[in-house]
């Protein structure tokens, strides 16, 4: 039993990073009906960004005004790439806006290390962060949870309840869920979706930004590339049909790993990764996926 709840514990921190990062995949996928390959690059820079402000302007400024400076920086870089360049490449089709995503991730790949040559191989969560472990007692077993750990889930847990909120019960929610059903439907509503489309960006541009301020690993150019990779694999698993869908992708995945990990360490990456394959051949469209029929 303290093994199962431990191993779950421990894996707290990756669910809560790929959470967010997911989160802002799901969002352009709903309403510009692509994917965006320059998510991850855009979280690296606001990870370097934070740490710079960190380590090198002034190492008074706390944590979280790095990251909340971070995330503004993402926001505005999110908006500035749907308005500039998505927008204006409104008529391409989805796969050429993959390939418009895939030269700006190259873009970030190629400025990120002469912008930030001075950090390297730091991680930006260690200047604050304290990895001290919050030990507790539950269902009888001594247990314990970092205390960075419990910050990132934190973060998640209140920046994911504020954003289904705001889907539910904002204007742009609403508005954003018009657009995610039909752009053109939602034209002529009267929505800007312009200025929806736009914002919805910034604001998945903030989270990938808050997961990668989050992770533990040392600065380098290709640090959230994992995370892209699994959040990718979040959306496929858990289906897009629903926002909260992929969330749940986002825990099956780590769990996997983990627990595969603690009963066979050397196939554990094997055997998750067959089951996720053996998931989605049996549900193609996600778990919790469904398989929509247009009527001519």
């Amino acid at each position: 039993m303290q093994l199962i709840l431990q191993t779950f514990l421990n894996s707290l921190q990756n669910i809560a990073i790929y959470s967010m990062a997911t989160i802002g995949i799901l969002l352009i996928l709903r309403t510009s009906l692509t994917t965006n390959f320059a998510q991850g690059m855009m979280g690296t820079f606001a990870a370097f960004l934070a740490s710079n402000l960190v380590l090198y302007v002034n190492p008074a400024i706390p944590f979280w005004v790095a990251i909340t400076i971070g995330a503004l920086v993402a926001f505005c870089i999110g908006y500035a790439i749907d308005a500039g360049i998505i927008r204006r490449g409104r008529y391409v089709n989805p796969f050429g806006k993959q390939m418009i995503t895939m030269g700006l991730m190259m873009i970030f790949y190629a400025i990120i290390p002469p912008i930030f040559s001075g950090i390297t191989m730091r991680t930006p969560s260690v200047p604050r962060f304290s990895y001290r472990n919050l030990n507790f007692r539950f269902l009888g077993q001594d247990l314990f949870i970092t205390e960075h750990a419990f910050i990132c889930v934190l973060i998640a847990v209140i920046g994911l309840s504020l954003l289904f909120a705001a889907l539910k019960f904002t204007k742009w929610g609403i508005s954003l869920r018009a657009i995610a059903s039909s752009e053109t439907v939602a034209q002529m509503m009267g929505i800007n979706t312009k200025l929806v489309t736009g914002i919805t960006w910034g604001i998945a541009g903030a989270f990938v930004a808050i997961a990668g301020c989050s992770t533990a690993m040392p600065l380098n150019a290709a640090m959230m590339a994992q995370v892209q990779v699994f959040a990718f694999l979040a959306c496929v698993l858990g289906g897009v049909t629903a926002f909260w869908a992929p969330i749940v992708g986002c825990a099956i995945i780590p769990l996997l790993l983990s627990y595969s990990a603690v009963f066979s360490p050397r196939w554990a990456t094997l055997i998750s990764f067959v089951i996720i394959m053996l998931i989605i051949l049996i549900r193609p469209y996600g778990i919790f996926g469904m398989k929509f029929v247009r009527k001519v």
